[in-house]
């Protein structure tokens, strides 16, 4: 039983590792996004609001401490502001 609990707590943290690089990396899709190429800034938003919306979507599925939460609380508003910025509706 000690070791299903460890498997569980091992697999939370590694989802919320996920969703940590996750945002970091949608972030970076919108960096990208600024740019004067069109195709290349729209392939770039989609990418960024994928990765919103997957994280969204995910958050639902794992246990968050309150760092965890503020983290990706934060970092998603940063994510969607930026999202709204380059033409987005949310």
């Amino acid at each position: 039983m000690d070791e299903i609990l460890v498997s569980r707590a091992r697999l939370n943290q590694t989802s919320i590792d996920f969703l940590k690089v996750d945002v970091q990396t949608a972030l970076t899709f919108c960096d990208i996004a600024e740019s004067e190429n069109l195709r290349k800034r729209l392939r770039n938003r989609r990418n960024a609001r994928q990765g919103y919306e997957t994280i969204l979507r995910l958050m639902d599925n794992v246990t968050l401490t309150e760092d965890d939460a503020q983290y990706l609380a934060e970092n998603l508003e940063k994510l969607r502001v930026r999202l709204v910025n380059l033409g987005e509706f949310l």
